[in-house]
């Protein structure tokens, strides 16, 4: 794995901490932010997608996963709607430790591909005909469906909570 898919996956998670913590609004451009991070730096890290059988299978799992913890990501956040209707979140040390705990995971299971079972990943590779490419796409994926899928989930979370009931104003 590269040296920039490292950096892009700790510039998600320091973008996403920053955005997210404490109780802040929610907003359009909030929820993009990390979105347009992306799109900014994986045309100057990405590999080069493998579209063929086993590497295609590998990628679309690899966005599955990353789409399931996002949204788990989500779980340690609040999301509120105040008496004029403003969506808020609420995330704290639980959020961050989610956060921190998925990126780091990530990280040494990269470090492990390259240090400690860098033959074994290698024969599993050559053995299901999985190019190279297809496995850093699948690590990229991962890191990119987990932030999408978060700022997706907020964004549904946010408008589930404004259609519900409101809390009552005070006379």
């Amino acid at each position: 794995m590269s040296t920039a898919l490292t950096l892009l996956n700790l510039a998600i998670v320091a973008v996403l901490l920053v955005r997210d913590w404490g109780h802040r609004r929610v907003t359009l451009f909030g929820l993009l932010r990390p979105l347009l991070l992306a799109a900014v730096v994986v045309p100057f890290v990405s590999p080069g997608w493998d579209l063929t059988s086993n590497g295609l299978v590998l990628e679309v799992l690899a966005a599955v996963v990353g789409a399931l913890l996002g949204v788990l990501s989500c779980l340690f956040m609040r999301v509120t709607v105040d008496t004029g209707g403003q969506r808020w979140t609420q995330a704290g040390v639980a959020y961050a430790v989610a956060w921190v705990a998925i990126a780091a995971t990530r990280q040494v299971f990269i470090y492990g591909c390259q240090h400690w079972f860098t033959r074994d990943l290698g024969m599993f590779l050559i053995d299901n005909r999985i190019s190279v490419n297809a496995f850093a796409d699948s690590i990229m994926l991962l890191t990119l469906a987990t932030m999408i899928a978060n700022r997706l989930t907020i964004l549904v979370r946010a408008h589930l909570a404004a259609a519900g009931p409101r809390p009552a104003v005070p006379a």
